[in-house]
Parts: C-alpha cells; sequence; structure tokens
C-alpha cells in the first residue's frame, strides 16, 4: 500500500504540474503545424530528388523531432519555452535522434528477415513489444540524459526494468486519453480542425512534459527511497 500511494501522489504532482505548465506554454501547439508543414514540404521535394529522397526525409524528420524534443526540455527545465527557444531548437539532438533512427532501421530490417522463417513472425511481434517496453524512455534520456546511441539505450533498459511499474500505467492512460480524446473533438470545417489540432498539440505537449517529470523524479530516487521520503512526509 505504501508503494502504491507513493506512486499516486508521484502522479498526482506530475500530472498537476504538466497540467500547468501545458497550459502556461500553450502556443507551442503551433510548432507541431511548422513541423508538419516541414515535413509536407519535405515530402513533395523528395518526390523530385528521386533515390536521395527517402534519406532527406530521414534526416528532416529527426530534425524536426530533435526540435520538439528541445521544446519540450526547455518546458521541463524551466517551465517556459520561448520563440527562441524554438528558433534555437533546430539542429538540437539531430545527431542523437539519427543515431536512433539508426538502430531503429537495423532492427526493422532484422525483424524483417526473422519474419521469413517458420514462426518468425510471432518472434517478430515479441521482439517488438520488448523493444517497445525497454525502449520507452529513450525520448526523455535524449534530452535529459545525453549519451551515444549505446548508452542511451542500456540506460532506458536499466530504468525501465528497475521502474517500469511506476512508468507505464500513467503512459497507457495518457495513450488511451489521446485517443479518446481525438475522437471526442468535433471535426468538420476549417475552424473545428484548427480546433481539434490546436488542443491535440496542447494534449501532446502535455503527455511529454508529464513523461520528463515523471522520468526526472524516478530516475533521481529509488522505490525504496520514495517510500521512506513519503512516510516521512505524511
Amino acid at each position: 500500500m505504501d508503494w502504491l500511494q507513493t506512486t499516486l501522489v508521484i502522479y498526482g504532482r506530475a500530472v498537476s504540474k504538466g497540467a500547468r505548465l501545458a497550459v502556461r506554454n500553450w502556443p507551442m501547439f503551433a510548432a507541431l503545424f511548422v513541423y508538419g508543414a516541414i515535413l509536407n514540404a519535405t515530402v513533395a521535394l523528395a518526390v523530385l530528388l528521386g533515390p536521395i529522397g527517402g534519406i532527406v526525409i530521414y534526416l528532416v524528420s529527426a530534425l524536426c523531432f530533435g526540435s520538439f524534443l528541445a521544446s519540450v526540455e526547455a518546458i521541463v527545465r524551466s517551465g517556459k519555452a520561448t520563440l527562441n527557444d524554438f528558433r534555437r531548437s533546430f539542429g538540437m539532438y539531430f545527431s542523437d535522434v539519427i543515431g536512433v533512427m539508426f538502430a531503429q532501421w537495423i532492427f526493422v530490417m532484422i525483424l524483417n528477415m526473422l519474419a521469413a522463417v517458420p514462426n518468425g513472425a510471432a518472434i517478430a511481434a515479441f521482439a517488438t513489444l520488448a523493444a517497445w517496453v525497454f525502449f520507452n524512455a529513450v525520448p526523455e534520456l535524449i534530452y535529459l540524459g545525453h549519451y551515444s546511441t549505446m548508452e542511451m539505450l542500456g540506460e532506458s533498459y536499466s530504468f525501465i526494468a528497475q521502474n517500469w511499474i511506476e512508468w507505464f500505467p500513467i503512459n497507457v492512460a495518457l495513450g488511451f486519453a489521446m485517443i479518446a480524446l481525438w475522437d471526442l473533438l468535433p471535426d468538420g470545417g476549417v475552424l473545428w480542425t484548427a480546433l481539434r489540432m490546436a488542443v491535440m498539440g496542447v494534449f501532446v505537449y502535455f503527455t511529454m512534459v508529464v513523461r520528463g517529470l515523471l522520468f526526472v523524479e524516478l530516475a533521481g530516487s529509488s522505490r525504496r527511497g520514495r517510500i521512506f521520503r513519503h512516510r516521512a512526509s505524511g
């Protein structure tokens, strides 16, 4: 019971602070429109570039995702992401994201080879689930950990192995909440579509900020230490 009470208190802190920060930084939802516009333009250009078009999409995707993580970092660390933070974010964590995407590409190639052998599809499905579980904290480690790619994967595995029971319930709940919110929001017409995207953009940042806050708290303490602090504060 002590563990459950302690975990719920941690969730309460992360969600309440994440909500405040998401509301305070609500203009950042516009960044997702910028990333979408950049990626759409890149796809249109890639068609004209032939074989190297795929590489260009790959690189620009890494650029945008690194920028997104940098803006989340600014909110988590300082509570405020400014326009200057957004401008400076392009190029930040580019090499880290490229490294992770390359590792993911190698992993997918291996899965494709596995799928061709007897019972390979089941093995590939299990490997995919295991990778999603043990490398789930990689986005937070990119901007809060600053490791090399292989170190990052190892640190994510270690973090999940130690904190999986605290990490996943709220993350799964946020994932379902995002799906439900998308289905509930009206869609039709320019205004409603813009409103839907704006609300979803704020919720995406809220989710990522909650993950960042939770990661900081869990990575900086042991389960026993958290329970002890909870008892002492009670």
